[in-house]
Formats: C-alpha cells, structure tokens, sequence
C-alpha cells in the first residue's frame, strides 16, 4: 500500500503557519530579553548606590565629583574612587591619583596618565554598563581604549520651570571645544561638586527625595531619527575635570568640562523627542548638560539617595525633575 505523503500546498501551509508563530513569538521574545538586561541595569544602579553609601559610610563624605591634578591638569572623576567598594581593589591599586593628567590616559597625559591607560586598557567593569546600550564599551580617551561608562554623576539642575538655584551654585561652560558644549551652564547642586565633598547630612531634602545617578546610554537622535551624539563622552570611565576652584568662586563665573558627570537642563532622552539635537551644553566632548539618556523605552533609570533605583519617564514635569536632581531647594519632591 503506497503512503500518501504532503503535497507542496500543503507543506507551504505548514511553513507559513511556522512563518506566523515565529512573527507572533519574536516581540515577545525580545521582550523577555529586554526585561532581564532592564532588570540587570536596575541591579548595576543598586551596586553603584550601595558603593557610594559604603564609601560615604567610612569617609563621611561621598567622593568629590572630580578631582584636579595639583597642577591644574586633568583629574579623576568619582568613578575610580569607588572601585575599592564594588570589588575593583586589583584595578584601584594599580591607579595613581597624582601626578599630571592623573585622569587623562592619552600618551599627552603627563606621568601619571600612561600608567592609568595601562590599568584600565581594555577592562570592562560590568556594573559600569548597561547591558541595552548599543554604545561601544571602549572608546579612544587618547591613544588608550577605556572604558565608557553608562551612568553619570548628578551635579545638579539649571534654573527653569520655576525653579532658582541659590547665589553662587551656577557657572558657564566651556573654555573648549567650541560647539553646543561650550554654550552649556554647571551647577553645584547635588552630592557631587568638582572639589568639594558633601555627606548624607547636605542632602537636606531627604535620601528618598534626590537622585544622584542616572544613566548615560544611548545615542542622542536628530529629527530623523540618525544618531548624532554619544552622550556620555569621548574620554572614558577615569576622566574628571582640571578646575583648581569651586564654582562658586569660579573666575568670570566660567567652568570646564566635568567629565561622568551631568547638569540637568532638558527631559530625559530630550533631542529625540524634542528633534533637535543641537541644544546648548549638548555635545560628544563634553556636554555638561547632556541629558539622561537611556535605550529602555520611555524613559530612564535613576539611582535615588535611600539606594533605591526608579524608573523616570520622558514626559516629567520639568520643574519636578529639577527638584529631585537638588540636594536642598526646601522643596522637595519624591521620587516616582
């Protein structure tokens, strides 16, 4: 007895029904996927918090946002400072944080920059990345492929939206680069301040009420939807600022670039939504008012003083996000 075996229709039924399935299942599949990498940047944010708490915790103080070179040559930022407390002591003990350039590690970099580029070159410190970031890890910070880092220090918020920063706290970027970038203001309103250290007591608000990291992790879009800027910089995980003077006593009421750091000035993922990229204090190298960026949609992560992580959406109420990136207006909002 012969078998009656499929006709070709028949076979191209079934492989259009797989065909189906397969388009039914991807977006949930990918779902599922950005899910758990959403999920594991939430996690990093938590272990920076915890770090910076631990840190706080045996200093006091959390650590300075960036730290010149005595010699007025570029510094560290916070970001090596806490390496000690988020198990890095192998990559901290090999870092000098004295010398020329100590932040810098191009081969310009004095003495101190060399032996930094051969600490971090090629090291990927997974707390430091968002696992949804299309950002390349390493970037070119001077002839040295170091790490860039997908969450910045919160320095504070420009005035706006009926919000006022005190006397004093507000100082213009740049004196480089030309560009959007140098158009850019920097304020010293939240834990991290360019030399000077604040303590849990500063953040005067409330823990629950201030964010102090967000991310930094997509590319900035034109109207187009083409990618034009990376936001968090070209100069990798070490670099900080050269300013020997706080902002409040800045000359001429100007300030370099603060590098892993942001000042908040537009919503978060603003040049994208707003199609227009071109936004005073926006820029590749470096744009101090760069805004939160992320690739999950909607919106972005923050980590919040009390060390819990929240999601912000892209359409907060402007005023409100200037009051949680604030240490202390006397105002102040939860976090949502």
């Amino acid at each position: 007895m012969r078998r009656r075996g499929f006709t070709l229709i028949e076979l191209l039924v079934v492989i259009a029904i797989i065909a189906i399935l397969v388009a039914l299942l991807l977006p949930a599949v990918q779902q599922v996927r950005e899910a758990a990498r959403k999920s594991q940047c939430q996690d990093n944010l938590h272990n920076i918090g915890i770090a910076l708490h631990n840190y706080e915790g045996t200093f006091k103080l959390f650590p300075n946002g960036n730290v010149a070179g005595s010699d007025g040559s570029w510094g560290a930022s916070w970001w090596p400072r806490i390496f000690p407390f988020m198990e890095q002591n192998a990559i901290y003990n090999q870092l000098t944080f004295s010398g020329s350039h100590h932040g810098w590690t191009s081969p310009s970099g004095g003495t101190a920059g060399p032996q930094n580029c051969n600490a971090l070159r090629g090291v990927i410190i997974d707390v430091a990345r968002c696992p949804s970031s299309p950002l390349e890890p390493l970037r070119d910070a001077g002839s040295c492929f170091i790490q860039n880092v997908s969450y910045m220090g919160i320095m504070g918020a420009t005035d706006g939206n009926g919000f006022t920063n005190p006397t004093n706290r507000v100082a213009n970027c740049c004196g480089c680069c030309g560009g959007q970038q140098a158009t850019g203001q920097i304020v010293d309103g939240n834990i991290f301040g360019p030399l000077v250290a604040y303590g849990i007591n500063n953040i005067t608000d409330g823990t629950s009420n201030v964010i102090l990291v967000g991310e930094h992790s997509d590319f900035i879009l034109d109207n187009t939807g083409q990618r034009v800027v990376q936001v968090n910089g070209i100069h990798g995980i070490l670099m900080g600022g050269p300013n020997l003077t706080r902002i409040r006593d800045a000359p001429g009421g100007m300030f370099d670039r603060q590098f892993n750091l942001t000042t908040i000035r537009y919503p978060p993922n603003a040049p994208a939504i707003n199609n227009d990229p071109a936004w005073p204090g926006v820029g590749d190298n470096y744009g101090v008012n760069n805004p939160l960026n992320s690739a999950h949609p909607g919106g972005v992560q923050v980590l919040v003083g009390d060390d819990q992580v929240r999601f912000i959406s892209d359409n907060m109420d402007m005023q409100s996000l200037r009051r949680i990136a604030t240490r202390d207006d006397g105002q102040p909002v939860r976090v949502p």
